[in-house]
């Protein structure tokens, strides 16, 4: 039996761009998308639905969904440092966090290339102020102040080092910029504030992200309720997941797994591996417990933002049910783009990570545009699968 109506909720990732954006992304990745799989969406107008959700409809022949963006970009433009004084501040952060403790081996235990990902901020900044320090002093040093007169020669060999200093620092925060180095810094210190209870505006948008699922659980004409996430966006969805199971009565919860959490890219453990994330551990557990959620965690090994083919439960050391927890399962991009555009996309490491929410050159089992608006619900399209 087709899906006739669908309930969709995404919970973006660590990204200060908010629904305007993701809307104007599936509208065109989707319109891309129907030259592979066939399947025309008519996607809406957004409109916004109270201060932090915003809706679109997607119709199709036979589906209609509620696309519900569930947002907390304003939380992250606040601990989105801009300066390189935050910056530093949050380096100094990430190096007592996660070096300093020996953290570092926990996550290199879980993924090689977490822990690189995670140096790779570190040496950049270190690197930057060791070659601006070292080029400023040699060439104030080496230049030719002599021809000036006696005064004006002090005075610029005490000024030039700082400002060419300062000139190189500006130069390398631009191509920092361009290179995302500082979105990762930013996560993995923003990570670390949230397991230590820094960040409490987000567990009162958790709870309103619950509620809206919970509400969406309640309307028997929902055929599916899918609750997408991506990034650090699976982190938010695990306690507001837990939440929505323990709000909802036993009989009317997720009969015949009608609701589907799907997690893209995650990378859970920047939280559950910190020992202060007692509640969030609890959260997780319980997800990993309950056989009635069907959890789906896409995950590529080529990106390297994300903890690829990583139980989130067992992981943190905390117990599943045989039958319960996420079933990990890769998007295989590799199958699902030409060969040139493919190795275009690795060397691109930053859009790999956004691969999950992009129209691909070929079809295959996973097809983020069928999940959110096909006329197949979740359970079935697995069974189809080789």
């Amino acid at each position: 039996m087709p899906v006739t109506q669908r309930q969709v909720f995404y919970i973006h990732g660590f990204d200060p761009r908010g629904a305007s954006h993701y809307h104007s992304l599936y509208r065109s990745q989707s319109a891309r998308q129907a030259k592979i799989n066939g399947l025309e969406i008519g996607v809406s107008r957004r409109r916004r639905h109270s201060a932090h959700v915003h809706r679109w409809q997607l119709n199709t022949a036979h589906t209609q969904t509620d696309y519900c963006y569930l947002g907390w970009d304003d939380i992250i433009r606040q601990n989105w440092s801009k300066s390189w004084p935050h910056i530093l501040s949050d380096l100094v952060y990430c190096l007592w966090a996660y070096i300093f403790t020996g953290r570092i081996f926990s996550f290199a235990r879980a993924s090689h290339k977490q822990m690189i990902a995670g140096l790779y901020p570190a040496l950049y900044i270190l690197c930057s102020i060791t070659l601006g320090a070292w080029a400023a002093f040699s060439l104030a040093t080496s230049w030719p102040w002599g021809a000036l007169p006696p005064a004006l020669a002090l005075m610029m060999q005490w000024l030039a080092p700082p400002a060419l200093f300062a000139l190189w620092m500006m130069g390398c925060k631009r191509l920092g910029d361009k290179l995302a180095v500082f979105w990762l810094l930013r996560i993995y210190a923003f990570s670390v504030k949230w397991a230590n209870g820094k960040v409490p505006e987000l567990d009162n948008r958790i709870n309103q992200f619950a509620e809206q699922i919970i509400d969406a659980v309640r309307n028997d004409a929902n055929n599916e309720i899918v609750i997408v996430a991506h990034s650090v966006g699976t982190m938010v969805a695990m306690p507001a997941m837990a939440k929505a199971l323990a709000a909802l009565p036993q009989d009317q919860l997720f009969a015949n797994q009608r609701v589907v959490l799907i997690t893209l890219g995650e990378c859970i453990p920047l939280i559950s591996f910190q020992p202060a994330a007692r509640d969030f551990r609890a959260a997780l557990e319980q997800l990993g417990q309950d056989p009635r959620l069907l959890w789906l965690d896409y995950t590529a090994p080529t990106d390297g933002a994300c903890f690829p083919l990583l139980d989130p439960v067992t992981s943190c050391g905390l117990r599943r049910a045989p039958n319960a927890g996420p079933r990990l399962l890769s998007p295989r991009f590799f199958t699902l783009y030409e060969a040139n555009h493919y190795k275009q996309l690795r060397r691109a490491w930053y859009t790999m990570h956004f691969l999950y929410l992009m129209a691909t050159d070929k079809p295959g089992p996973y097809d983020f545009f069928a999940f959110t608006a096909g006329p197949l619900a979740m359970t079935h399209r697995l069974k189809e699968q080789p």
